[in-house]
């Protein structure tokens, strides 16, 4: 059988997060062999401190893309981008969020998204 929920009560992340701590106080139950925790890479990049001053997203993207691989522009004018990030990750602006953040800033993908997953599935 397959039970999936979300956590409640985790509060906004923030830069030196302990997000191992986060995650095991928001459990009703303690972890069992074969639960899987998802983590978004949204919260293990504000605990990692990966928000920087960005007025103008659109730059972001450019500064985080090594790749062009498909862009389309709308009729508004809106271009989107299908992008190759340092990392190697393809994805639509190489993953920059504005979204959920201080005005004026944006959220880049974690360094090293291994790196951090081992350390949480260590925690």
């Amino acid at each position: 059988m397959l039970q999936v929920w979300a956590l409640d009560g985790i509060r906004e992340i923030t830069p030196g997060d302990d997000l191992v701590g986060v995650i095991l106080g928001a459990l009703a139950q303690p972890l069992q062999d074969g639960d899987i925790v998802v983590v978004t890479s949204k919260i293990v990049s504000k605990a990692e401190g990966r928000i920087i001053r960005a007025d103008d997203r659109e730059d972001a993207i450019t500064r985080e893309t090594v790749r062009l691989v498909a862009s389309r522009t709308s009729p508004t004018g809106h271009v989107t981008r299908i992008v190759e990030n340092p990392l190697g990750i393809v994805s639509a602006a190489a993953g920059v969020d504005a979204s959920n953040t201080p005005e004026g800033t944006v959220l880049l993908l974690p360094e090293d998204p291994d790196a951090s997953a081992r350390a949480l599935a260590a925690g």
